[in-house]
């Protein structure tokens, strides 16, 4: 769950989750649809099915056995090597050096390694250095307490220093020079994307789709479509739902919201729509498609934007 997201996000869904899946059987045996519900609102959906994943290959290659050593646990469903090493260190005390964001900032300080920090030449010389840092006894508590420290001091602006129980030893600190290092990547300048959703409601309920093939791959949303601008987006999404049996019932949007992925900022226009025909009120193909009452929508499967789009169009 820290996979790119705060504490502060996940502090509130970790023991919510491990109370719905309380070990590895339970997750195996789970249906998708309930962890990425489960899930819904951390982002990073691939996540999550990874973890479903994992739990069924340890159960059904290792009899329900976690695995301990780096190498075994790499083969695993969305275990790279900073994973398994994390894993290995954190959970079973093995002595496997791993290097997060945080403990990348704190070594790249502490010893003034410069260059790209997202290099495999800059993560391997940090990974060298936690390895000799990594004591015999207990090591994951060592490499927790660099987590820590670059999560609480040693920030990447404005680090407190005077409060850092290694200050003395870092060599960014003696040059008075700690956030140069490590060196930051431009980031990518923010993109406008268009974006237009269909609201269609029956009986106090309302229409969504199962996304299929990209980032909300198997979650619940709105019919959807992306422009160029606002009226390309409007017109994509007018030609999308025909197949739905469903039609754009003005022009003007009733609803607006706005989103934000990586560096894509979603201007979304909510669009009413309406069943072409009295005969194809009853949308087909249940697994694809589904009406959804508010009380369901709270606790399906739904990204952050699905929730945006139904508050926008009154129904949540």
């Amino acid at each position: 769950m820290l996979q790119q997201t705060t504490v502060a996000a996940v502090r509130g869904r970790y023991e919510k989750f491990l109370q719905r899946f309380p070990d590895l059987a339970s997750l195996a045996r789970s249906r998708e649809d309930a962890v990425l519900a489960a899930w819904s609102g951390l982002g990073y959906y691939a996540r999550a099915r990874n973890l479903r994943a994992a739990a069924r290959a340890i159960v059904r290659n290792y009899g329900g056995r976690f695995p301990r050593d780096p190498a075994t646990l790499e083969t695993l469903p969305g275990f790279g090597p900073y994973i398994a090493a994390a894993v290995a260190s954190l959970a079973f005390g093995v002595r496997a050096p791993a290097a997060e964001a945080n403990v990348i900032r704190v070594l790249s300080r502490l010893s003034a390694i410069s260059g790209d920090p997202g290099s495999r030449a800059h993560r391997e010389k940090i990974r060298r250095r936690v390895g000799e840092l990594l004591p015999a006894h207990r090591p994951g508590d060592a490499l927790a307490a660099l987590m820590d420290l670059g999560q609480t001091i040693c920030t990447p602006r404005r680090p407190d220093c005077a409060d850092c129980p290694i200050s003395l030893h870092c060599v960014a600190f003696r040059r008075g020079q700690p956030e140069r290092y490590p060196s930051r990547r431009p980031k990518p300048r923010p993109v406008t994307i268009h974006f237009a959703a269909a609201f269609a409601a029956h009986v106090g309920r309302a229409l969504l789709v199962r996304r299929r093939a990209s980032f909300l791959n198997g979650l619940w949303a709105f019919p959807c479509a992306e422009g160029e601008t606002a009226e390309a987006a409007r017109d994509r999404l007018g030609a999308a739902i025909r197949p739905l049996g469903l039609r754009l019932s003005g022009r003007l949007p009733s609803g607006h919201a706005r989103h934000t992925v990586v560096n894509r900022r979603l201007q979304i226009d909510v669009f009413p729509a309406l069943p072409s025909s009295r005969s194809e009120t009853r949308i087909p193909k249940p697994r694809s498609q589904r009406w959804f009452r508010p009380a369901e929508l709270a606790a399906a499967a739904v990204p952050t934007l699905t929730r945006k789009i139904a508050r926008a169009a009154g129904f949540l």
